[in-house]
């Protein structure tokens, strides 16, 4: 069979994230302007660099938000953001899958407004995957063998549809 492509639903996580990076870059460049013109060193360089190099990381994820997508093969859904994250659930591993609101955790990895990436914990659930453009509202949690995953599909029914299609559960 040829593979789905599923979108997620639309975000602007990409702005939090980018705007974050960007003024973070913003920021740093402006006090290392400030510190040059005042000629008091660079003694606190590091720090500067240390806020430049946060702010790239944080552009240079949000750069790969166009990329997200869930691809559904024969025998495996894949979750893919760019290069930086990709989840392979074999189909025969799926229990089930519901769509639920989570309850945030002060635990947690990259969880911003629009845009949850990597292993995230949450307070109902514990830990969860996530390749999803929302934190926490209407999230489908796919359970397998071995774990959570949360994706937020733009077609969910078609996705749920289709995985059930080819696992026959």
């Amino acid at each position: 069979m040829t593979p789905i492509v599923f979108k997620p639903r639309p975000s602007s996580g990409w702005l939090t994230l980018g705007g974050i990076g960007f003024v973070l870059l913003v920021y740093s460049v402006a006090i290392l302007a400030s510190s040059i013109s005042a000629n008091t060193g660079l003694g606190f360089l590091w720090p500067i660099l240390l806020m430049v190099g946060i702010g790239a990381v944080f552009i240079f994820i949000a750069a790969w938000f166009p990329t997200m997508r869930y691809v559904l093969y024969d025998d495996t859904l894949e979750l893919i953001y760019g290069p930086l994250l990709r989840y392979k659930i074999p189909l025969a591993e799926i229990r089930g899958m519901r769509r639920r609101d989570l309850r945030m955790s002060l635990l947690s990895s990259m969880r911003l407004p629009g845009l949850a990436l990597f292993e995230v914990t949450y307070g109902d659930v514990g830990k969860v995957k996530m390749c999803s453009t929302a934190a926490l509202k209407g999230i489908l949690l796919i359970e397998t063998e071995h774990g959570l995953y949360g994706i937020t599909p733009a077609d969910e029914e078609g996705l749920v549809a289709a995985v059930r299609a080819r696992t026959g559960k």
